[in-house]
């Protein structure tokens, strides 16, 4: 076949976690640049200008919207924490639109005492800092409580996409989440990212730009 006649790669989007921007991804995408459409939006729900985050559905629903908009009809998804929870609702509602699924530290019901400690956390960074980053302190406190609230232990089945779960080896406080999407996800494989730590993009960028190449192609 003609090279100019092969079809194009799946677009990739890439959702940042909380206390991240879409610039989070800069590392990875860089690398990945002219290989295929690269998409790294606002998680519906922490976008600073947005009044309120969004029930977990509701930001995957959105999110669905927006691909669409972007004349994305099928992509392959990753997120990270929180974006990969609002992957795996989008992956298990609106199965037909991912090709493949990668999710770096998620949680299929996030342990509430881990989710206090975090809040807390927060409480305790100041605002400016996150305020560089263009993130909302308050918007992340209010995800951080919403999310509390989540069990996707039903959808897991639901996904058909071949799913891909990671999370970094010193990210001892997710790894039980991880452990739990692989054995809730058909077919799903778990991989541990030596020497990361809960933000793979960040901690990881050429590793994972690596295994991306080697899960999506």
């Amino acid at each position: 076949m003609d090279p100019a006649e092969q079809p194009a790669a799946t677009p990739l989007v890439l959702l940042h976690g909380v206390g991240q921007a879409p610039m989070a991804w800069e590392d990875v995408v860089v690398p990945l640049y002219g290989s295929r459409r690269l998409l790294t939006p606002w998680v519906p729900g922490l976008r600073p200008t947005e009044k309120a985050p969004l029930p977990l559905a509701d930001a995957a629903a959105k999110l669905d919207t927006d691909l669409m908009l972007e004349g994305m009809q099928e992509v392959d998804l990753c997120g990270l924490s929180y974006g990969a929870m609002v992957a795996t609702q989008l992956a298990a509602e609106f199965p037909e639109r991912v090709r493949r699924l990668v999710l770096i530290a998620g949680q299929v019901r996030p342990p509430r005492a881990l989710m206090r400690v975090q809040s807390g956390l927060l409480r305790l960074l100041p605002a400016s800092r996150l305020a560089d980053s263009g993130v909302s302190k308050d918007r992340l406190i209010e995800a951080l409580a919403a999310a509390r609230e989540v069990d996707l232990g039903p959808l897991l089945p639901q996904i058909t996409a071949p799913t891909l779960v990671l999370v970094g080896s010193r990210d001892k406080a997710n790894l039980p989440g991880a452990r739990a999407l692989a054995n809730g996800i058909p077919g799903a494989q778990l991989r541990v990212v030596d020497g990361a730590g809960h933000a793979v993009n960040e901690d990881a960028p050429a590793g994972l730009v690596q295994i991306l190449r080697d899960f999506l192609d």
